[in-house]
């Protein structure tokens, strides 16, 4: 059975649109957004059997779950959508014992484990990192910038980020392999139906990249460096809760930023005169990055667990009722965007962007300002030095089944070699 919580609501739902929800699957699995739709208009919030929890679709309602965390708790946010076999389970007490981290925490607790990772994620320390990742982008782009052709995720959006995010962390970039492995595995883990063997290698993947992550920190104390490591150290957090927040930091760290560079290359490059619109004018680059962002968000749902009954968008839910929040779905809400079904470069030029790509409120992405830049930096060197970049034609793009990420694991390009 998937998921943790049973619990029914006592006002009766229609059951249809929960019975259709097979988000691991095509046609769902490429296309959400259709679905999403005619929940926003027929059942904005359903049960679903597949999740053992309720899918939230519209914009404000999400949004008042997010600004109210004392009745919408966080603490099952990293619980799978699979329930773990006694193998797995016991694989798992090979690593360090489970605890609260960002993701996972509320209150007090939340603000104490957050407040040291504010600090290496402050503006000048992100400013810094500038120059390290202009260098990172061109090195991969000179790796295949005379080929002509490219798997633009393998070879540039994915290392892109891995490596600015280990850079930070001062880990060596002949890890990066491990680090890759460890990570997909922790997030398949996580938020992927998969087989009991599956499950058990994924578990021990994951008990490896904690071990390593303790190394690290063991090694950091004898002689610190100037790293996002060292910089914790001095917090008061101990060696359990900062295995968990580097661990999950790192995870998402990278993959946020991954999948919104493979995002906004296959958006802007499937309407060629988007691509245009940037090579000609990079100042847009920032803007257009926004609007990928509420179009095709990279992390395309979190979750939420009632502490009482209440009532959400007409339904009565039980205290103890998980609820996935759909952040892909509130960015497409047509009652919030006019035009919403669509990508317009021009959307957030004048106005704030309000989208819920990195979430809301004390739970807002740590590192969405690092992101960001990533992005706009990956986007810009490729816009200048392959400025006839195109999508390779016929060509089968594929999403990973996935509750929480949401990208491709390949997407062919190919341009002229001068």
């Amino acid at each position: 059975m998937m998921g943790q919580h049973s619990t029914q609501p006592e006002k009766k739902t229609c059951p249809h649109l929960g019975e259709k929800y097979q988000p691991f699957v095509n046609p769902q699995l490429d296309d959400p957004y259709s679905f999403y739709k005619v929940a926003r208009q027929e059942e904005p919030l359903f049960h679903s059997p597949l999740l053992n929890g309720y899918v939230l679709t519209s914009y404000d309602e999400i949004l008042k779950v997010l600004k109210d965390p004392a009745r919408f708790s966080s603490m099952d946010t990293l619980a799978p959508v699979i329930k773990f076999t006694p193998q797995t389970v016991e694989a798992l007490k090979q690593g360090v014992p489970k605890v609260r981290d960002l993701v996972n925490s509320d209150g007090e607790d939340h603000k104490r484990l957050r407040a040291p990772f504010m600090r290496v994620f402050a503006p000048e320390r992100i400013e810094a990192m500038e120059g390290p990742i202009h260098t990172i982008a061109n090195r991969l782009v000179d790796n295949f910038v005379n080929d002509g052709h490219a798997d633009i995720i393998r070879q540039f959006s994915y290392p892109l980020p891995l490596e600015a995010i280990l850079t930070m962390y001062g880990i060596p970039s002949d890890r990066m392999k491990d680090l890759k492995k460890w990570c997909y595995d922790m997030d398949e883990l996580l938020s992927t139906p998969m087989t009991p063997e599956r499950q058990l290698e994924c578990a021990q993947s994951f008990v490896s990249m904690q071990h390593y992550v303790v190394s690290l920190i063991e090694e950091r104390r004898k002689s610190p460096q100037d790293d996002l490591i060292s910089n914790v150290l001095s917090s008061d957090l101990n060696m359990v809760e900062l295995v968990s927040i580097l661990c999950g930091l790192v995870q998402a760290g990278h993959k946020t930023s991954s999948h919104l560079i493979g995002n906004a290359l296959k958006h802007l490059l499937e309407q060629p005169h988007l691509w245009q619109t940037i090579c000609d004018n990079p100042a847009l680059i920032p803007v257009a990055l926004e609007e990928i962002l509420r179009y095709d968000a990279p992390v395309t749902s979190m979750t939420r667990t009632t502490t009482q009954e209440v009532e959400l968008a007409g339904v009565m839910l039980p205290k103890g009722t998980r609820i996935y929040l759909i952040y892909g779905s509130a960015n497409r809400d047509e009652t919030k965007y006019s035009n919403a079904d669509s990508v317009d470069l021009e959307r957030f030029k004048q106005v704030t962007p309000n989208h819920l790509a990195f979430g809301h409120g004390t739970h807002r992405c740590i590192g969405s300002h690092f992101a960001r830049r990533e992005a706009r930096i990956g986007l810009e060197i490729l816009s200048k030095r392959l400025p006839n970049l195109r999508l390779r034609p016929n060509q089968e793009l594929t999403h990973s089944p996935n509750m929480i990420f949401r990208g491709y694991s390949h997407l062919e390009v190919e341009w002229d070699v001068a």
